[in-house]
């Protein structure tokens, strides 16, 4: 089963927010998608998608995806328009991934951002009072980093699948560098 959750917490407290939705998933073998808030997917079977990942590479420890805006250029594709506030054009990306890629991934050896994490629910045990204990410092930023930073140090894969796009609003208005909404 593939469970989609979009953790919020009104105390900036995100590992407990992750946590508690992780709680609700009682099979170890599920898996779980947790994405931002400011995130949107483009194509209407995108849940479809993100299973065919799964069952193809079910070894993978941590799946994310390209999105519009990422402070990680891995996690964009070559020639996107960040600055774009097109809506139709973002969804000619999703289109265009989707066709191009469908199916094929990219192996991530290093952190990734957060805007959409896709993780089995046996890993996040495996790694969660790792992650506990790392996002003791930081509340609301860098859980996203922590649970990266544990999938790796286990020596599990981190998969970034190429043909999923999703709109990833991330302070286009505002610019990258405000914190507004860490308020």
């Amino acid at each position: 089963m593939l469970w989609f959750f979009n953790p919020y917490s009104f105390d900036h407290k995100l590992f407990k927010a992750w946590d508690d939705y992780m709680a609700l998933v009682l099979d170890p073998r599920d898996w779980v998608c947790m994405r931002d808030g400011d995130t949107m997917f483009l194509l209407p079977d995108w849940g479809h998608k993100i299973m065919h990942y799964i069952d193809k590479y079910p070894d993978t420890g941590l799946f994310t995806c390209y999105a519009s805006r990422c402070h990680y250029k891995e996690q964009i594709r070559q020639g996107t328009e960040t600055e774009n506030t097109d809506l139709i054009y973002h969804r000619n990306q999703a289109e265009a991934v989707e066709k191009e890629l469908h199916g094929k991934v990219k192996e991530m050896n290093r952190r990734v951002a957060g805007h959409m994490l896709v993780i089995r629910k046996s890993t996040w045990n495996r790694i969660r009072l790792q992650v506990e204990e790392d996002s003791r410092m930081k509340d609301i930023l860098g859980v996203d980093t922590k649970i990266s930073n544990a999938i790796l140090q286990r020596g599990m894969k981190i998969r970034l699948m190429r043909g999923i796009y999703l709109l990833h609003y991330l302070r286009l208005k505002e610019g990258y560098n405000s914190k507004e909404h860490l308020l």
